[in-house]
């Protein structure tokens, strides 16, 4: 996991960042030749719904937002979604010596999972053409995040003396400690019920260019960076326990419609 997220960063950090002297070249151009474009192409509408899903530098994730369009420059908000979240520590491994046994990652704590609840804004930085193009629009949004932490299950060996002098092992189920006999991952299941929160904020900022060709259909690529604040911290790993600032960057694709309500 670790080989494959260091590209990906890397990846949404040229995104980002090399496109920002583009756009703010293009911030000198007209901002939209809307009185060139037929009449129907002129419209504005009043809502805009939108689904999503992505992948970040720490994991994946899928949200929708409830947008109002306030004018042909501004579009608000309400966003939920629900990411993974991983240790950029995490390194999946497996027992050789047992047969048909389950990767895991040795360390580990908890899975982790953030709800998020927030409001932002879409602010058009420079418009399309009636004949198409791009549409770049940069964004923000600020809200509430809780994470959810399952705990992390191991099969593991345990000995114990038999009556007759010698010793015996068992196969168990349990969470990690320092010098235990690891066989592989336990199953998903096991330690649902003792899932706890952990409450946050979170704010971001990113760019999002939009690539549908009609006006009722949303189709749109964001670039963002996440700054998420856990007071009571998210423990992943045994090296990290009690973490409570975490920055990611994520990729998603947009898509949904706009519309109005009479």
């Amino acid at each position: 996991m670790t080989a494959f997220r260091q590209p990906l960063l890397r990846l949404l950090l040229f995104t980002l960042f090399g496109a920002c002297p583009f756009l703010l070249s293009a911030q000198n151009i007209d901002i939209q030749d809307d009185d060139d474009k037929p009449l129907e192409e002129r419209i504005i509408y009043s809502h805009q719904n939108t689904y999503n899903i992505g992948i970040h530098s720490q994991g994946f994730g899928a949200g929708f937002k409830l947008g109002r369009i306030k004018n042909i420059n501004v579009t608000s908000n309400w966003e939920a979604e629900v990411v993974s979240l991983h240790s950029l520590k995490e390194i999946k491994t497996m027992n050789l010596s047992q047969y048909n046994s389950r990767p895991f990652v040795y360390g580990k704590l908890n899975s982790v999972y953030v709800l998020r609840f927030g409001y932002g804004q879409e602010r058009r930085i420079f418009g399309k053409p009636y004949w198409g193009g791009v549409e770049t629009r940069w964004t923000y949004e600020v809200g509430a995040s809780l994470a959810l932490l399952k705990p992390y299950y191991y099969y593991v060996v345990t000995y114990a003396p038999s009556s007759s002098g010698g010793f015996y092992e068992t196969i168990e189920e349990e969470k990690f400690e320092q010098g235990i006999d690891i066989l592989g991952r336990a199953s998903f299941v096991k330690g649902l019920e003792e899932t706890r929160p952990s409450p946050g904020v979170h704010a971001s900022a990113g760019l999002s260019f939009e690539i549908g060709k009609s006006r009722t259909r949303v189709q749109a690529f964001n670039v963002d960076v996440k700054a998420e604040f856990f007071p009571l911290g998210v423990s992943i790993m045994d090296s990290e326990r009690g973490r409570m600032f975490y920055l990611t960057f994520m990729l998603s694709y947009n898509w949904g419609s706009r519309f109005n309500k009479y």
